[in-house]
């Protein structure tokens, strides 16, 4: 079944469509760090699994304090024969490529976008020119567009980039790399994060596009994709995966000039799971041939299975301790020339907050001053605010929108010369949530992230535009400490 996208000027009509959505998180950074839920929290380390992953050596890659883990690949970068192990920085951290040999000796370190941006780096590894030195390829993820890189070991950057979406798609990317149409030369695969529909791209070594763009699930899904490339006995192809609430439905493709043809599709977990998966890549047999590595994307226990390429189930082993409940990176490592692979490991966290079933929710943690807009079961954007004062307390409530409400005047008199009295003509973005309570935007400070108002929540008029015209009245809401 060949699904490729049959022309130019059908692929350029449905970019409304597919990625209209933009970016799963505001291009600028919040500025009180957004917090860690403890079930994701956990150092940032490689863990190296012996055979039979009875047990791991590991070594630290992030500060201590940084909980959130990232991203790994793996490949021979300074030319000695094995593999080093390349760690791009995760959500919530200045952005950083970091690589280390497989003792845990960091050997360089790099930041690929501009310092700001916080969203993540995704890693994967090419030679690029063919001088038997891996040279390392990053995509963001959201929060910024699109644009795919290459370094090499030391940081020192390719003339070469490219856009893998539009410049209005700020939903983050995927990235895996491989000779996937079999033409002895490596290709960059690419695939868009949460908001983009599931369209795989894939580039020359030069970032090149190699027009074989491929829609590997339903066009309409906007649940972003993640993607490995195994070794086959067909050749390099495709494993594509949804990265958070579809199905946990993984298919396998090959490539050729015409794109992607699916050739095989399982479950690699319960079909009644939204959690997403997360794929990697790693010889468990030593037959030569890659098994398919998943793990669910967060909100459950962190249980790896492998399959084969026809979808068997071969194992399954928990790698990381049962109360965690983030998901996990992988990459395979040739720790020694001719030795078989190990695999390595690193959480990768928030990843999926809730299994709620909801489509869309609010939460407003009157503790952090700080509001949750939940989509499919992710932080789709999180903002600071400012809640009731002390003398007029902002209900604790578990609620829903009831009212939206362009244009409001909030006034309220208490007793007369009362300096509590107030008159705030022609506040927008206004959702009542419970009776005179209402989600807001306040021009009157600036003061987010500090309790302020008389009970309703203070939102920046940005941010208030933004979940007004987000939230749908019925979304439901809760206020909690």
């Amino acid at each position: 079944m060949n699904i490729r996208v049959l022309s130019s000027i059908l692929f350029l009509a449905s970019l409304g469509v597919f990625f209209a959505s933009g970016s799963a998180l505001a291009a600028t950074p919040p500025t009180r760090p957004v917090p860690v839920h403890p079930e994701y929290a956990r150092t940032s380390d490689v863990s190296l699994w012996t055979k039979g992953f009875a047990s791991s050596t590991s070594f630290p890659t992030f500060e201590k304090t940084y909980l959130r883990g990232g991203y790994l690949a793996s490949g021979d970068v300074n030319g000695d024969g094995k593999d080093e192990i390349i760690v791009g920085s995760g959500i919530g951290r200045i952005n950083e490529v970091r690589v280390y040999s497989t003792d845990g000796k960091q050997l360089s370190s790099f930041q690929p976008y501009p310092t700001w941006f916080s969203g993540g780096v995704r890693v994967a590894v090419i030679d690029m020119n063919g001088d038997g030195n891996a040279d390392i390829v990053t995509a963001p993820g959201p929060g910024i567009e699109s644009r795919i890189e290459i370094f090499d070991a030391a940081g020192k950057k390719s003339v070469n980039e490219a856009l893998a979406y539009p410049k209005t798609f700020l939903g983050g990317v995927h990235i895996a790399s491989g000779d996937v149409n079999r033409d002895s030369k490596p290709d960059i695969i690419v695939a868009p994060g949460s908001g983009g529909g599931p369209h795989v791209r894939v580039f020359d070594a030069n970032l090149q596009d190699e027009n074989m763009d491929t829609f590997v699930f339903d066009a309409k899904m906007t649940d972003g994709v993640n993607i490995a490339v195994i070794h086959t006995p067909w050749g390099d192809q495709l494993v594509a995966g949804p990265e958070s609430w579809s199905e946990p439905l993984v298919r396998r493709f090959s490539f050729d000039q015409n794109g992607g043809r699916l050739d095989q599709e399982f479950y690699a977990f319960a079909s009644s799971s939204h959690s997403g998966v997360t794929l990697g890549a790693h010889d468990l047999d030593g037959d030569g041939n890659d098994e398919i590595v998943t793990a669910q994307n967060g909100g459950t226990v962190p249980e790896v299975r492998f399959y084969d390429a026809y979808g068997s189930l071969f194992a399954k082993a928990m790698l990381k301790d049962p109360p965690y409940r983030g998901a996990l990176s992988f990459a395979s490592v040739h720790a020694e020339k001719n030795a078989h692979p190990v695999l390595a490991t690193m959480i990768l966290a928030p990843t999926v907050y809730d299994l709620s079933g909801q489509e869309k929710r609010i939460e407003v943690n009157i503790a952090e001053q700080r509001l949750y807009a939940y989509e499919h079961g992710r932080i789709a954007r999180t903002f600071l605010v400012s809640t009731g004062v002390a003398r007029h307390p902002t209900p604790i409530v578990e609620t829903k929108v009831l009212a939206k409400i362009l244009s409001k005047r909030y006034k309220w008199t208490y007793s007369p010369g009362n300096p509590d009295n107030y008159d705030l003509p022609n506040v927008k973005w206004n959702l009542r949530v419970y009776g005179p309570v209402f989600i807001h935007g306040a021009y009157w400070h600036n003061n987010f992230g500090n309790r302020m108002s008389h009970g309703c929540i203070n939102v920046d008029y940005g941010n208030a535009e933004w979940i007004y015209n987000w939230a749908d009245v019925g979304v439901p809401v809760s206020i909690h400490q």
